[in-house]
C-alpha cells in the first residue's frame, strides 16, 4: 500500500508507477485496508503526515490499530522503498500519534543502518578481490568469527544488530547504543606470516576509505573486528587511528 508519489533515490515516482515497479517484482498491490496489507509505504519521512485529501493519517491510523492488535504492518520510507525495489532490506518505521496527527518517527541509524542483519544476505553480497583478500570474506574463518559476533550481540537485550543501508558503507553488522552508530567490519585474512601485518594494515585503510564520505557530524564509529589471537600491536592501532577506525579483538569487544 502507497500514500503517494515516492521519491525513489532522488526522483519523484507517482503510485501508480510504483504500484507497476513492485508488481514487476511480484507484489501484490491494494489501495484499501485489510488483514493482507503487510507493508505501508510513506513516501516522505516527515513529522506531520496529515493530508485529508489523501487519507495519509488515516492509513497509519489503521497501521497504528492493527499493531496493537498483533499484526505487524511494515511501514517503509522513501529511502527504505528504493532499498527494497533493488532487494536489500529495509528499516520498519516507529509511528506515534500527536494530537489529531499521526509522524514517521526518525531513528538513530538512519541512512547507515538497514534492515535487520541476515547472514544469507551478506553470504549473497557481492565479493570483490579486495574484500576477500583483506577481510577474508566468503572464507569458513571468516564466517566463524562473524557468527559469534552476531550470535553475542544478538544476546544484547538493548541492541538489535542490523545490516547496512544500501548506500551506506558495506560493514558486515551494525547497531546503535546511545547515539553513536557502529558499523563492525569482521578481518580475518589468510594467515600468512610475511603478508599478516600488512593485510591487516590493508583492512584498516579501506575500512577508512569506505567511511570517509560519510558526514562529519554523523556520529558514526567504524570497527575493525579481529580473532583473538591476533597481535594488536602499536603499527595496527596507529594505522587504524589515522583513518578514524577502532580495532578490537572480538573477545575485547564482547566483554
Amino acid at each position: 500500500m502507497f500514500t503517494g508519489k515516492t521519491l525513489v533515490d532522488g526522483e519523484w515516482v507517482f503510485r501508480k508507477d510504483c504500484k507497476s515497479r513492485s508488481m514487476n517484482l511480484g507484489a501484490t498491490c491494494q489501495d484499501s485496508f485489510s488483514k493482507r496489507v503487510t507493508i505501508v509505504v510513506h513516501g516522505e519521512l516527515a513529522g506531520n503526515v496529515k493530508d485529508e485529501d489523501r487519507g495519509l493519517s488515516q492509513k497509519l491510523l489503521k497501521v497504528i490499530e492493527s499493531r496493537r492488535a498483533g499484526q505487524h504492518i511494515h511501514v517503509v520510507d522513501a529511502a527504505g522503498f528504493s532499498d527494497l525495489l533493488f532487494g536489500a532490506p529495509a528499516r520498519c518505521r516507529d509511528l506515534k500519534i500527536q494530537r489529531d496527527q499521526v509522524a514517521v518517527m526518525s531513528e538513530v541509524g538512519d541512512g547507515i543502518l538497514g534492515g535487520p542483519f541476515e547472514r544469507l544476505g551478506l553470504r549473497n553480497r557481492r565479493i570483490g578481490q579486495l574484500e576477500a583478500r583483506v577481510f577474508g570474506r566468503g572464507t569458513p574463518r571468516h564466517e566463524k568469527l562473524l557468527n559469534r559476533l552476531s550470535d553475542q550481540m544478538s544476546g544484547r537485550v538493548s541492541l538489535q544488530i542490523r545490516g547496512p543501508a544500501r548506500r551506506a558503507p558495506q560493514f558486515d553488522l551494525g547497531w546503535v547504543e546511545g547515539r553513536t552508530i557502529y558499523g563492525a567490519w569482521v578481518a580475518s585474512p589468510e594467515p600468512l606470516s610475511n603478508q599478516g601485518p600488512d593485510q591487516l594494515r590493508d583492512a584498516a585503510l579501506q575500512i577508512g576509505r569506505s567511511v570517509r564520505s560519510m558526514p562529519s557530524r554523523t556520529q558514526f564509529q567504524p570497527l575493525m573486528v579481529l580473532d583473538n589471537s591476533v597481535d594488536l600491536g602499536s603499527w595496527l592501532r596507529q594505522a587504524a587511528k589515522s583513518v578514524g577506525v577502532r580495532v578490537n579483538r572480538i573477545q575485547d569487544l564482547l566483554d
